[in-house]
């Protein structure tokens, strides 16, 4: 037997309908004023929601509160578990946890429809659960449940007060447990902001140390390689990137040449392309063949990275007299200038990207020369995908077009700047949506 309550303070007091098991709850007394001590207790909850504090200490206050105000022996705070469906007692005085479906029992009731709800017998009443009293001997002989919400009046948990001590529960009770349901709403709204904050302040922190981490492993400069310049650049499109390049100078004296960009961007792709990175150097400290090195890798990341996850990557090594060995896995094209004044030559990837088949090709794609005043330039797809305020992409003529502008005499730091100039003016307004990098190695002229 219940009421839903939306009777206030001064109701006059309704008479029993003499039906067992009647829907009309029955107050036999004129409720009584509020106490000067229950004014305190309320104005002691609202300063302590006022300041930030533990939500288990609060949570405990309002649920002794409520025992206190409502004069009943127990009183219990539901929270509402939206991944199981099902609401928990986050508080529970005197009575074990429990944990049930929200939309199960008296609980369930007043949260799935959001009232307040006076049940004055029990054990009449088919949505309660007497399973729990049969275990333990408790006898529960009235309730009072209110949901608990938050400031848009959306329903976060439940607050029941069980077993009204002296007389039924009244009109002031129904007023008092609303008013305790709303505090703790706006405190429960309060503390799962404060999470969400503190959370988005550990990711801050987190993406900033991975971004100095991926920024300490790019090269500060080019190492020293006799009869050569080189130069490297690359922005993310986020804090962190999924774009990495590297230059250093191999045990049998020749230069690697390595750039990768893994699938999306961010701190995942970040640290996807960092392991092919530090898979690639070590490597290449006892394997001569860039090929063979991708093949390696492609077998590891296909162990490692979800469906649907790929790493795009460069790799050559270049030796003193402008032999360039390489291989490319989905990666590119990339551009290769044998001398000035001769065209660009596109190199294109002969397989397919790390960590999409296991199969691997044998067959390396032939070596290359890069002559005296000669150049090769590594980029990523974020250079050739930029995209106009219209949506053209700058595309990959638009890219060989700025290569050719270029005089003789430019250095690699010149013509990583004319590239990023070119893509700027053609983004206009927008903001990249990718990754960008750009490598430049140039043999000096004889």
């Amino acid at each position: 037997m219940e009421q839903v309550a939306g009777t206030q303070p001064g109701h006059p007091k309704r008479r029993p309908t003499g039906r067992a098991g009647g829907n009309a709850a029955t107050i036999e007394t004129a409720p009584a004023p509020v106490s000067e001590s229950q004014i305190r207790m309320v104005l002691d909850i609202s300063r302590m929601l006022a300041v930030p504090t533990d939500l288990d200490v609060l949570l405990v206050r309002i649920a002794e509160a409520c025992t206190e105000l409502l004069a009943c022996e127990r009183a219990s705070i539901f929270l509402h578990d939206p991944s199981t469906g099902e609401l928990w007692t986050k508080v529970a005085l005197k009575s074990p946890p429990i944990r049930v479906p929200d939309h199960s029992g008296i609980v369930g009731h007043a949260f799935q429809h959001n009232q307040v709800l006076q049940v004055l017998e029990p054990y009449r009443d088919p949505r309660f659960n007497s399973e729990p009293d049969r275990r333990s001997g408790f006898v529960t002989r009235n309730l009072l449940t209110a949901p608990l919400k938050d400031l848009d009046g959306k329903p976060l948990g439940v607050i029941q007060a069980v077993n009204k001590i002296a007389v039924p529960f009244s009109a002031v009770d129904v007023a008092l447990v609303q008013l305790l349901s709303e505090q703790a709403g706006v405190a429960i709204q309060r503390h799962n902001l404060q999470q969400a904050a503190m959370e988005i302040v550990a990711l801050r922190h987190e993406m900033d140390l991975a971004r100095r981490t991926q920024e300490a492993l790019i090269p500060k400069a080019a190492p020293v390689f006799p009869g050569y310049v080189a130069g490297g650049w690359t922005a993310p499109a986020s804090t962190t990137g999924g774009d990495c390049f590297d230059l250093w100078k191999l045990p049998d004296g020749r230069l690697g040449l390595f750039l990768a960009d893994a699938s999306g961007h961010g701190l995942g792709p970040a640290l996807v392309v960092l392991q092919a990175r530090t898979i690639v150097r070590t490597l290449s400290d006892t394997d001569m063949d860039p090929h063979h090195i991708l093949g390696r890798v492609n077998a590891r990341l296909i162990e490692d990275l979800e469906w649907g996850q790929f790493v795009t990557a460069f790799l050559g090594f270049l030796s003193p007299d402008g032999r360039l060995q390489w291989s490319s896995a989905g990666h590119g094209p990339s551009f290769l200038r044998p001398a000035c004044h001769e065209p660009v030559t596109l190199l294109d990837p002969p397989v397919q990207p790390l960590g999409v088949m296991s199969d691997w090709s044998d067959t390396a794609p032939p070596p290359t020369r890069v002559h005296a005043s000669g150049s090769i330039v590594l980029i990523s797809d974020g250079i050739f995908e930029a995209t106009s305020e219209s949506g053209e992409q700058f595309g990959i003529e638009r890219v060989v077009r700025t290569l050719d502008d270029q005089p003789d005499s430019c250095k690699p730091g010149e013509i990583i700047a004319a590239l990023r100039g070119a893509v700027r003016v053609w983004q206009g307004t927008s903001e990249p949506q990718d990754d960008q990098t750009i490598v430049v190695v140039q043999r000096e002229g004889a």
